[in-house]
């Protein structure tokens, strides 16, 4: 049936009662219903063309007793902390899901494959579904938010759905997550994201019996996963673990020591996965709040307990403060703008009273235009941003231009972009 024909059967269709469709002005439409997978569904139907996958996302959500609220048994709400809110379509074909602060994929570039899994302590990672295969988005506004949209609704369910399945072994084998990433599609951007506290570790990263004392042995754990070749091959992908340490509410807690002590281990793991630590993201962000209104995951495996245990750590005299570029200076400007001079002022005031030993200055650029040219850029912002620290009475300040060599962000995407247009401000604390 061409087009024309498909179209024509749509409107009849929406002239019957409770029809529940809606014609668009292009045969790409995903209809918004409450029935259960229809989202999903819909998006599967949609037509697609021959462009090349720009995007290929896993998500996976680790089940087991820890990652659960002790008391009601309730999940985190994973969808919002990893993309925020409803899906918007944008201008350059893509599906954002607004401007949440800390969301972990604010954006979707079209075409893109998203799959969505769970895992404990078992040696397989189980799908949640068939793999969502977003087509180029096109055709009239309307068209579009209602792609957008549908594609909101479809991750939302799915991740729904996933993060109240049991778990059918104790532990967690965030190894077997990582060999879920595989080799990809091929598409141009590749993001393994694990929603896991990596703790009850099971497989060659076994850390129920650890101290969580000694960097020496985190980094005997690395070796010893390479050595047993545990570690799967995930280069071109960029792999993030931002919840490192973030138990549910009413398992104990780990303190400030024994999450570096992980921070250790997995970005070691993931350094070897991928073949760069630029590739990682391991972080012990805040656990994201229960899921309001929704039935608790099914009670499954028990975990065996970890027992934190009290240790001495000094705290890491080396900081880091990341300034956005794009707040700091206009488009190809290496002057420093009222509110970079703002926020350049508010962190010397703010590090005076530490006395620091030494402070570098590091500008960086996305990939756009000539490396000799961003490499000089970069320089030269750093050095704008070293005057103005020296004007506040900072000193010992060396700078570095690293243009676009060390992107924070490994994607092509404007988010990606403005995400590697920074200065890093590296200072060393005494004491």
């Amino acid at each position: 049936m061409n087009t024309m024909a498909r179209l024509a059967a749509l409107a009849l269709a929406c002239t019957l009662p409770a029809a529940g469709c809606s014609l668009m002005d292009a045969p790409q439409a995903a209809t918004a219903t409450p029935t259960p997978g229809a989202a999903c569904a819909a998006l599967d139907r949609l037509d697609r063309d021959d462009t090349p996958t720009a995007y290929e996302l896993t998500v996976l959500i680790d089940t087991s007793a820890s990652m659960l609220d002790a008391r009601t048994g309730q999940a985190a709400d994973w969808y919002t902390a990893i993309f925020g809110g409803h899906g918007v379509p944008q201008a350059n074909g893509a599906v954002g899901f607004g401007a949440r602060e800390g969301s972990l994929i604010p954006v979707l570039p079209t075409p893109a494959i998203i799959r969505v899994g769970t895992f404990d302590g078992g040696r397989r990672v189980v799908w949640r579904g068939k793999p969502i295969h977003l087509p180029r988005m096109t055709g009239g506004e309307r068209n579009r938010a209602e792609f957008a949209a549908g594609t909101g609704r479809c991750l939302r369910e799915r991740i729904g759905t996933a993060v109240r399945s049991p778990s059918a072994e104790p532990g967690s084998n965030v190894m077997a997550a990582f060999q879920a990433g595989g080799p990809g599609s091929g598409a141009a951007g590749r993001t393994l994201v694990l929603a896991t506290d990596g703790l009850a570790t099971t497989g060659c990263a076994d850390l129920r019996h650890t101290a969580m004392r000694a960097a020496a042995h985190a980094d005997r754990i690395v070796q010893a996963c390479r050595a047993q070749q545990a570690i799967p091959d995930l280069t071109g992908w960029k792999v993030l673990l931002p919840w490192i340490g973030g138990t549910g509410s009413g398992h104990p807690q780990p303190q400030e020591p024994h999450l570096r002590w992980l921070h250790t281990v997995w970005t070691g793991i993931c350094e070897q996965a991928t073949g760069s630590a630029r590739n990682c993201v391991v972080e012990a962000k805040p656990r994201p709040a229960p899921l309001a209104d929704v039935p608790p995951a099914v009670q499954g495996a028990e975990d065996s307990v970890i027992e934190f245990r009290n240790v001495e750590w000094a705290p890491d005299p080396v900081r880091v403060e990341t300034l956005p570029s794009d707040l700091l200076f206009a488009t190809d400007s290496d002057r420093l703008s009222a509110r970079g001079r703002q926020a350049v002022g508010a962190f010397a005031k703010a590090v005076l009273t530490e006395a620091p030993e030494w402070i570098e200055v590091a500008g960086h650029t996305d990939d756009r235009g000539d490396t000799g040219y961003n490499d000089d850029l970069s320089r030269r912002r750093a050095g704008a941003v070293r005057q103005a620290l020296r004007a506040y009475g900072l000193d010992d300040i060396r700078i570095a231009g690293r243009g676009e060599r060390a992107p924070k962000c490994s994607g092509r995407s404007e988010a990606d972009r403005a995400c590697n247009r920074r200065v890093e401000i590296r200072y060393k604390v005494r004491g």
